[in-house]
């Protein structure tokens, strides 16, 4: 009740939350330089963690799919987004296959999550909309942009070289590259974990007034495409 009446103490209580984010991210990349002198590498407590955030994303959205029916078509996109980017961190494991596997790996996950959400298009848009309206969708903008942009340019070899001069290492480049990344796979945790659990509740809710048995398909359609463009699940929140 004091949440709802204090909005100022939902925004302390988020920001303590990715304080705590920023915390863990930092003090896993200080475990694996200054206890196991591993120089980040691909066997390393960071890129376990990244794989597992990765994950734990990937389930989370698989969860809400097979729970929420009204939804399942965007969320099984998202849980194959993360599931493909999953498989691009595991890329050193299928380089054993040979040099580039995961590719084709990414390639039939992509394809298989949007056979099944094309199975369940009617949902589609519903639950792309039903994300993007809500508060948590922001932290996966900023996680995306992090670990697709932000960490790519910042760890480039070229200003790391320049920069250092003859004091380069490869290490230090490494571990600025995957510490970033690893922040950033952490916020979109943060927002699945935000987003999805309960949803299977407020989708009821939201279907309460959903049209009667006898009512045409379509026009059901209709109805459950308005009833996610006035974002109940975000109202439900604040």
């Amino acid at each position: 009740m004091l949440r709802r009446k204090c909005p100022a103490l939902n925004t302390f209580i988020i920001f303590l939350l990715l304080a705590n984010c920023a915390a863990l991210s930092v003090g896993i990349l200080f475990v694996d330089v200054l206890c196991l002198h591993n120089h980040v590498g691909e066997i390393s407590v960071t890129e376990f963690t990244q794989e597992a955030l990765l994950l734990a994303c990937a389930a989370l959205w698989l969860r809400s799919a097979l729970k929420t029916p009204a939804l399942r078509g965007g969320c099984i996109l998202i849980a194959g987004f993360y599931a493909a980017l999953l498989i691009r961190e595991l890329d050193y494991y299928f380089d054993a296959i040979y040099h580039g596997a995961w590719l084709w790996f990414a390639l039939i996950t992509t394809a298989a999550a949007l056979w099944f959400a094309r199975r369940w298009r009617h949902s589609v848009l519903p639950g792309l909309n039903a994300f993007t309206r809500h508060p948590a969708s922001g932290y996966t903008l900023c996680g995306l942009v992090t670990i697709l942009i932000f960490s790519r340019l910042f760890g480039m070899s070229a200003f790391w070289q320049t920069l250092l001069g003859d004091n380069y290492v490869m290490a230090v480049k490494t571990a600025i590259e995957e510490g970033t990344e690893l922040m950033g796979y952490t916020l979109c945790l943060f927002s699945s974990v935000w987003f999805c659990p309960g949803l299977k509740t407020k989708t009821r809710a939201l279907l309460l007034n959903r049209p009667a048995p006898l009512q045409e398909p379509l026009q059901a359609t209709e109805n459950l495409a308005y009833c996610a463009s006035a974002n109940p699940i975000r109202d439900s929140l604040n």
